[in-house]
């Protein structure tokens, strides 16, 4: 009875959820099952693998996560199967969702379980605000959440990371509103247990509760172990498995202030001695930034932007992400980087509310609704991670539109070639395949064709599963798919014609190669076919 009355008096706001967590699934899927790439495909297959592996007590061991190593990119070994993906990214919480992985072992699971995770984050945000604010504001607030660009675009790409962040830390202010301090302490560690640098976006928040006076000791605190946590975990636990921060993330990302193997405490310093350079850095490029912030406060009614609370919480994260070499990465509304940042907004917004009144005017409502859709509007056309291509052309000049129909009568096509494959066998693959073939112990990603296996010797791949008809749609509009495919279709005639592997099965476009097998007649005579025709013709 009392699920059913508060079910009831929170009608509202489960509609919105759903109906969020429908189009978002219906969306994601889509993609997912069309075989449509995205801009980081092999992600999903990433974490595919990983939780594979996790089902057969190998946890976080990955090949598809050690051929994006320092060891694999900078010093040339070979992938490994043993190889620990916690020296990337620390990122325990995968450990919460494995039982759900083991009962549905599908790479499908992991994104539903990324939607469900951002829809009950809007939830929590909403209980969040009801603390401080009518209901009224407070559903608006969630609406907000629901139509922001900062959550819905990148949640309709891969599994990541950073999906179940904004959950744990509305839950965390949650527990601090009530003054429920063992519960948000229970919130803190599962935060640190997401990833490496959440430390950065907790310790905004601590700024704010210390600036305010609301929870001075707390937010102290919460500063401190959120430092503690960054340099505990990038400079003693991470290491322990590879030595990837330096050389594979700080140096890259941050290029303009550390090279070589640098810490985080080296990248701290470097911000201290070149505070010209960091001043400099976190307004320029101001085009990029200020799109970027005006994305977030969009769905707010821009409240962040005017909000102290906001600019407090959100400080540390967004300087990090300012401060990036690559900030046309970092500064994307539609990766998985701008999730930090959207937290900081959320509260920042609630908080202003709380002292500028609980009730909106007809004039504020209408504004607010006009933000909401253009929100939307904006998102759409993005068309992040190409999840509406079958509505949205990629490209206009040259026309290039893949239609529903076409896309899922490929995928099926596809689908009757792994289909041949074994369970057990392993795999190369393009990257658009990745996460279809990534339930297994060996998976790389094509060119590389080489691992080392469970006894450390190095190994071809059974298997090679080479998508030439994606790269083929896109080889007169894009330089990118262009470049793959002339390089790519003379390495597999090669691996042909060498003998070191057979064409055994083949769909328009689509390859599947046997390592040591003679090639079936007919898919060879296609392959043939296929190695004549001119790159742009279908």
């Amino acid at each position: 009875m009392r699920a059913l009355d508060w079910m009831a008096n929170h009608r509202r706001l489960l509609w919105i959820g759903l109906i969020f967590w429908l189009l978002m699934v219906l969306s994601i899927l889509n993609r997912h099952w069309a075989m449509y790439p995205s801009f980081s495909t092999h992600d999903q297959g990433i974490f595919n693998q990983i939780f594979w592996n996790g089902t057969q007590g190998r946890w976080f061991e990955g090949t598809l996560s050690s051929g994006e190593s320092a060891a694999v990119l900078f010093e040339n070994q070979l992938p490994d199967v043993s190889y620990r993906r916690l020296g990337q990214h620390f990122t325990p919480i995968h450990l919460l969702w494995l039982p759900l992985y083991a009962l549905l072992p599908f790479s499908a699971t992991l994104l539903v379980l990324q939607v469900t995770l951002v829809a009950v984050g809007g939830m929590a945000l909403y209980f969040l605000a009801r603390q401080r604010l009518s209901e009224q504001v407070s559903l608006w607030l969630t609406l907000g959440y629901f139509c922001a660009q900062s959550v819905i675009a990148p949640n309709l790409a891969n599994f990541h990371d950073f999906s179940q962040i904004p959950l744990w830390v509305f839950l965390l202010l949650l527990a601090v509103e009530r003054q429920r301090w063992l519960w948000a302490i229970a919130a803190i560690l599962l935060i640190f247990l997401c990833r490496e640098d959440v430390g950065i976006m907790l310790f905004g928040f601590g700024l704010y509760f210390v600036v305010s006076r609301r929870h001075p000791w707390f937010g102290g605190a919460l500063c401190v172990v959120s430092v503690a946590h960054v340099v505990f975990t990038t400079t003693v636990l991470m290491p322990l498995f590879s030595e990837e921060v330096g050389t594979n993330f700080l140096a890259f990302s941050y290029s303009n202030y550390v090279e070589g193997d640098a810490s985080t405490v080296d990248l701290l310093l470097a911000f201290l001695r070149r505070p010209d350079r960091v001043l400099v850095d976190l307004f320029v490029p101001f085009d990029s930034t200020l799109r970027f912030l005006l994305g977030h406060w969009l769905p707010f009614l821009f409240v962040p932007a005017i909000s102290p609370a906001a600019w407090l919480c959100t400080a540390p994260p967004l300087a990090t992400l300012l401060l990036r070499s690559d900030t046309h990465i970092a500064l994307s509304m539609q990766l998985r980087y701008t999730v930090m940042v959207l937290p900081g907004m959320c509260y920042g917004a609630i908080v202003w509310w709380s002292h500028h009144g609980q009730k909106l005017s007809q004039r504020t409502r209408s504004f607010w609704a006009a933000c909401l859709c253009l929100s939307l509007l904006f998102t759409f056309t993005l068309n992040p991670s190409r999840t509406w291509s079958f509505i949205i052309p990629d490209s206009v000049d040259p026309w290039v539109h893949l239609t529903l129909s076409k896309q899922w009568h490929h995928a099926n096509e596809v689908r009757s070639l792994i289909a041949q494959i074994p369970p057990e066998a392993s795999v190369a693959a393009t990257d658009n395949l990745l996460p279809h073939v990534s339930g297994r112990r060996a998976i790389l990603r094509f060119p590389t064709l080489q691992y080392r296996n469970d006894t450390g010797e190095p190994t071809d791949v059974d298997y090679v599963l080479i998508d030439f008809w994606q790269l083929q749609q896109y080889a007169e509009a894009f330089s990118g798919s262009r470049d793959r495919l002339q390089t790519w279709m003379p390495l597999g005639q090669s691996l042909v014609e060498e003998n070191r592997y057979g064409v055994v099965a083949a769909v328009p476009g689509v390859f599947l190669l046997q390592r040591a097998t003679p090639s079936n007649a007919d898919a060879a005579a296609a392959w043939q076919t296929f190695q004549a025709m001119p790159a742009g013709e279908l």
